[in-house]
């Protein structure tokens, strides 16, 4: 007889939202860009310069829920996540100021912070332990689910920008109203005063530098590979929507985040971490040496596929390393994560105008390396 699988109702609407957030929005913003420059007549810096706030943004979404989750709960903070995304995404798809537009960005911006970590508390309080892994792992799989359908709605409607991103806000506010009816709220046992100093003081142990070492250099990596390796690809490649494709192929070998916690299971946090990592590496280094269309897709799947190991893994670390304030540990893991996006891509371009993408890309790929240095304290860790 089958085993059956269970897939707690919160995993399933943690894995809309983020692809909402994360796929519509944060990942759409680097496919659309060219978009967006036509339509507004904006420059690349500027449209990078409203990318890098919508990462300040991020932190203070990030920082809002250390502040007042043990207060108010995970709900209020997924609640108004979505609301933020679905929100800025509509605002963006109906304007034709550029003003507005980056306003509406830096709304959308709040919506990862807000609601990445407080999923994780969530699922801590209201899932039983023996799924937790699954159910946090299948969440962060929604930023690959939302990849692939705005890859493809990109390549069905050639890149009209304004349609993907308001039906991206319509499913959006769908997925809002399936989470206010659904969503548990705060225990009542739980209930409590605001976050005291005392309550972080977890958050400075020697357990908990690999984490921190861990997210700053992932936001370092993932951030500077998100953002050019779709110009990286139109630069080089004469391909019809080369960079959707690419960006499909990506989000497709993501799914393999869904396995993450079958995985830690299997071989321990430790050894999950350092095969990821390995792999995460070479799948950015090998575009030193090879820059033929087919081996630039197998880089691409393999970075999706490490890559969505990779961010799956780290909620759950989070939940292992702060059992009893996840949300405010994986808030800490994204405030870092952040710093690290913000500074990755601003020194790798200045890099870049002095070097090929070739070289940017070893790299990136020796950086990734790194983080077999900041492994899990423990097994179990």
């Amino acid at each position: 007889m089958t085993k059956r699988v269970e897939i707690p109702t919160i995993s399933m609407i943690g894995l809309l939202a983020l692809s909402i957030i994360f796929g519509w929005f944060r990942y759409g913003y680097g496919l659309l860009f060219t978009e967006f420059s036509a339509t507004f007549d904006l420059s690349a810096s500027l449209l990078g310069v409203i990318s890098s706030m919508t990462f300040i943004t991020f932190m203070a979404g990030a920082l809002m829920v250390i502040l007042l989750v043990s207060k108010f709960g995970a709900r209020p903070m997924i609640l108004g996540g979505i609301f933020a995304a679905s929100t800025g995404l509509l605002i963006a798809a109906l304007t034709d100021s550029w003003l507005i537009f980056a306003a509406a960005c830096l709304l959308a911006g709040f919506s990862p912070g807000l609601t990445w970590s407080s999923f994780s508390k969530s699922v801590t309080q209201h899932v039983e332990e023996r799924v937790q892994e699954r159910t946090l792992a299948i969440i962060s799989t929604g930023s690959s689910v939302g990849l692939i359908f705005i890859s493809l709605l990109y390549l069905l409607l050639n890149g009209d920008w304004r349609i993907i991103w308001g039906g991206g806000a319509v499913f959006g506010y769908f997925i809002l109203i399936w989470a206010w009816r659904s969503v548990p709220e705060k225990n009542a046992e739980t209930i409590g005063s605001p976050i005291k100093m005392a309550d972080l003081r977890p958050l400075f142990t020697k357990e908990a530098n690999p984490f921190y070492i861990a997210s700053f250099l992932f936001g370092v990596t993932e951030a500077t590979y998100w953002t050019y390796a779709a110009d990286f690809v139109q630069e080089n490649f004469s391909i019809t929507n080369a960079n959707a494709v690419f960006f499909l192929i990506t989000g497709m070998a993501g799914l393999a985040g869904l396995c993450a916690g079958d995985i830690i299971s299997r071989l321990g946090m430790r050894m999950s971490f350092i095969v990821t990592i390995l792999i995460y590496s070479l799948s950015i280094a090998v575009l030193y040496l090879f820059q033929g269309w087919i081996l630039v897709c197998i880089s691409g799947a393999l970075f999706g596929a490490s890559f969505m190991l990779y961010a799956a893994y780290l909620p759950i670390w989070s939940a292992k390393v702060f059992p009893n304030i996840p949300a405010q540990g994986f808030s800490i893991c994204i405030v870092i994560l952040n710093v690290g996006a913000v500074i990755g891509p601003a020194v790798f371009g200045w890099i870049l105008a002095y070097s090929p993408y070739e070289l940017i890309f070893l790299l990136l790929g020796i950086v990734g390396c790194l983080k077999v240095f900041a492994l899990p304290v423990t097994e179990k860790a």
